[in-house]
């Protein structure tokens, strides 16, 4: 699909805007450096990561890459659905097939990704305090 048709298929899908942090991931994604991630950890991803530092399928990533999302979002979405991914402008950046949708157990991921849950630490903080409590995969 060209650039421009996704930009019209665009308009019609639920969007996405990406914080700071999930803006980096996108980049990192799309740019290649992620990889062998070729978009966010679906939920088996995700939990395979947790306990063994490793993707489902046996490749070596150490923490989650997810995209944490608000409840209403999430609510909205369907599963095989697609969402559009835009910067703080609304610029349209990706386009999302939502593979997995879940409310993780952020105790759980604080505790194997960081050995703690203490708020003191910055990135459990902002896991607790400012990461959206649903997060999709795809």
């Amino acid at each position: 699909m060209d650039k421009k048709s996704q930009q019209q298929q665009a308009q019609v899908l639920p969007s996405w805007d990406l914080t700071l942090r999930q803006l980096c991931d996108v980049e990192m994604i799309l740019s290649g450096a992620f990889a062998p991630l070729t978009g966010f950890l679906k939920q088996e991803d995700y939990q395979s990561v947790l306990d063994n530092m490793r993707t489902a399928d046996g490749a070596l990533w150490p923490i989650p890459v997810t995209l944490d999302v608000s409840p209403a979002f999430a609510d909205s979405l369907v599963i095989g659905g697609q969402i559009a991914l835009r910067d703080a402008e609304g610029v349209l950046l990706a386009l999302m097939t939502v593979e997995s949708c879940w409310r993780p157990d952020k105790h759980e991921e604080a505790l194997k990704v960081f050995g703690a849950d203490d708020l003191a630490h910055p990135a459990v903080n902002y896991l607790h305090h400012q990461a959206g409590e649903v997060y999709l995969g795809g």
